[in-house]
């Protein structure tokens, strides 16, 4: 799958998570833990980085942390987005 396939899915998979949050069929969060599992390293490292921070999180020491799965897909796309214009602007040099 090239680059420009993976941010046409990630535009979509960004519209479907914002349709079901508007309709109110989901919450429109996922716990820190789901994140990592389906979004992988990549998720890790926008966390560490603080590209992206927690909607809210739960009471206590070690409360649970969720995050937007829109705001999660808008950070991706534009991170797939920024790759493409990178790799564009070197085959044009």
């Amino acid at each position: 799958m090239d680059n420009l396939e993976r941010i046409v899915k990630s535009a979509a998979e960004m519209g479907a998570a914002l349709a079901l949050e508007t309709l109110g069929l989901t919450a429109g969060e996922i716990s820190q833990r789901k994140a990592r599992a389906t979004y992988g390293k990549w998720f890790t490292d926008a966390e560490k980085a603080g590209r992206i921070r927690p909607s809210r999180v739960d009471d206590g020491r070690n409360g649970t942390r969720h995050y937007r799965v829109v705001a999660i897909q808008e950070l991706r796309t534009a991170d797939l987005v920024r790759a493409e214009l990178q790799l564009n602007n070197k085959k044009t040099l």
